[in-house]
């Protein structure tokens, strides 16, 4: 029961990060390019934040890197559906 409560967690924080950064830099850039931007930035402040936790460093690879990739498909729909104006 707290494995899945912690797996939601991390897929909400991690939805709630990657589409509320892709928010904010679609008003710099094309949306596609900004739910990118938004994804490469996270990862590069997470994996950094990662590389120093030490032992406990897979586990929390696993909680922010398997949400961010189950997200990226839909961030990158919204975006691309964002930019043709359906």
């Amino acid at each position: 029961m707290t494995d899945g409560l912690m797996g939601l967690f991390a897929l909400a924080y991690s939805g709630l990060v990657l589409f509320t950064l892709a928010s904010s830099l679609r008003k710099l850039m094309p949306p596609v390019r900004a739910a990118l931007a938004a994804f490469a930035l996270s990862a590069i402040v997470h994996g950094a934040t990662t590389l120093l936790m030490g032992e406990n460093m897979q586990l929390l690879l696993i909680l922010w890197g398997v949400p961010h990739l189950l997200l990226l498909p839909a961030l990158l729909w919204a975006a691309r559906r964002q930019s043709s104006g359906s």
